[in-house]
């Protein structure tokens, strides 16, 4: 019986054909994201070049997202299930969640193009260092150069974010801005459920490695079992045929 593939949607598809080009604009978008927060001595000519190129892919994000909610069948619920790209069509000038957007599509071509077993690692790792990078770039774009300022470079922002997810806090960089603390907020939140899943998902691959492992010991002992019932069948038989052996041969002398 011939195989049969479930029909794609038109929007599937079209999310299927611009899977990769989402990735690379995302990646670009990453690139372009931490150039202009942390190139702080960019000339106004780079940095209207760098304003034009955010832009552009913000744009292209919207051009995306409209054209899969004209190809939805139900608009209003792929609305109501995509609230981050709305968002970030309606709020352009709020980069973090185009930032968000793109670390959304990252991770999601990775979730799309790896096995279940490495996707689950794969995922975890992922988010972990975006969510540490993306937020320490979000920190160091607010604090930097505000009055009573803890960051001083990169590494600071950094260091900060690496002691908040840990939930460390040794207190020597802080936030001082509005922008920052609620950052800091979101980095928590995310810190803290990242932390507790990577927990669990290395525990539950622990508790599967065991569990194969005492299932393998199992079937050693199973098959070690069968193999010394088939010995002791085998001497029983030897020592059967050699006790009718030795009669016959005392026979004769009888």
């Amino acid at each position: 019986m011939a195989e049969t593939h479930p029909i794609l949607t038109r929007r599937q598809s079209w999310e299927r054909a611009t899977s990769i080009p989402m990735l690379v604009l995302a990646v670009l978008f990453l690139g372009v994201y931490a150039w202009h927060v942390l190139d702080t001595g960019a000339s106004p000519r780079l940095d209207a070049w760098l304003t034009r190129i955010d832009v552009l892919i913000w744009v292209l994000f919207a051009v995306d997202f409209a054209t899969r909610l004209w190809l939805s069948g139900n608009r209003w619920r792929f609305v109501r299930t995509h609230p981050v790209d709305l968002l970030i069509v309606v709020l352009p000038p709020f980069r973090p969640l185009r930032l968000l957007r793109a670390a959304m599509l990252v991770l999601g071509t990775l979730n799309r193009n790896t096995a279940t077993r490495a996707r689950l690692s794969v995922v975890v790792g992922a988010s972990s260092v975006l969510v540490l990078v993306l937020c320490s770039l979000a920190f160091f774009d607010a604090e930097y150069g505000a009055a009573d300022s803890k960051v001083h470079n990169f590494g600071d922002a950094l260091w900060w974010s690496m002691v908040s997810v840990t939930t460390v806090g040794y207190g020597d960089v802080y936030p001082v801005t509005t922008q920052g603390r609620l950052i800091s907020l979101i980095l928590m939140t995310f810190g803290i459920g990242l932390i507790s899943f990577a927990i669990g998902t290395t525990t539950s691959w622990v508790m599967d490695q065991l569990k194969s492992v005492e299932a393998n010991v199992e079937n050693t002992d199973r098959e070690i079992g069968v193999l010394i019932s088939e010995i002791r069948a085998l001497r029983a038989e030897v020592a059967a045929l050699r006790e009718a052996e030795t009669k016959s041969v005392g026979m004769p002398g009888d």
